[in-house]
């Protein structure tokens, strides 16, 4: 259990001990206020259709930093700790933080596209956590990884088959619409890191036709 906790403590990156400290402040915070009835945070920071497009913008954002409940935040964590740190190591603080912050938006608008209308919030980090899962896969797809039960298989293999699940179990316990909403994370995430290799990869390009057209001119 030590040396567990150990290899745990490891995975804590800067990065993600922000994000990790970010989500358990929140969260605490709108125990204490629920406890003490002097505020809500739910009623502040939670997305919904009709409150974003009633003006309150910085929901798209902050829905993420209140869980759905205990386990929720258990989980979410566990996720967030090892996807995070791993990808940060890939990446760096401020990348990390950015991703987030675009899977989180990616599944807000989602949210208040396909339920502009349904007061029904949305909260909690999952869609965050599908962002990270697709990166993982996006970074260190063909990698081969060794699991007790499957044996050798691909980093994306694991990865589809882990979010095949997860939206499977959504789809029975929350419905259609809010399985598209988590997995819009995921794509938003894809789609993010897709567009930055084509734009990283055109640098590139220019660079060296540069350098041999100075070349040349030499």
């Amino acid at each position: 259990m030590k040396y567990a906790w150990q290899r745990f403590l490891a995975l804590l990156t800067s990065g993600v001990k922000v994000v990790l400290s970010l989500l358990a402040l929140a969260y605490l915070a709108a125990i204490v206020g629920n406890l003490v009835h002097a505020f809500d945070l739910y009623d502040w920071l939670t997305l919904s259709g009709p409150k974003f497009w009633g003006g309150q913008v910085w929901r798209l954002v902050t829905y993420p930093l209140l869980p759905f409940g205990l386990t929720d935040f258990i989980m979410n964590s566990i996720a967030l700790v090892m996807l995070g740190g791993m990808l940060e190591r890939h990446w760096s603080r401020g990348h990390l933080w950015i991703y987030c912050l675009v899977a989180t938006a990616g599944a807000g608008v989602a949210k208040v596209l396909l339920q502009f209308s349904n007061p029904m919030p949305l909260t909690g980090a999952a869609p965050m956590m599908f962002g990270l899962l697709i990166a993982w896969g996006f970074l260190c797809g063909r990698e081969i990884i060794n699991l007790f039960i499957f044996g050798e298989i691909t980093v994306w293999k694991l990865v589809l088959g882990a979010a095949a699940i997860s939206l499977v179990i959504m789809f029975l316990t929350a419905g259609l619409v809010t399985a598209l909403i988590m997995a819009s994370g995921g794509l938003t995430g894809f789609v993010y890191l897709w567009l930055k290799q084509k734009w990283l990869m055109s640098r590139a390009s220019c660079v060296a036709h540069s350098e041999r057209m100075s070349r040349l001119e030499l």
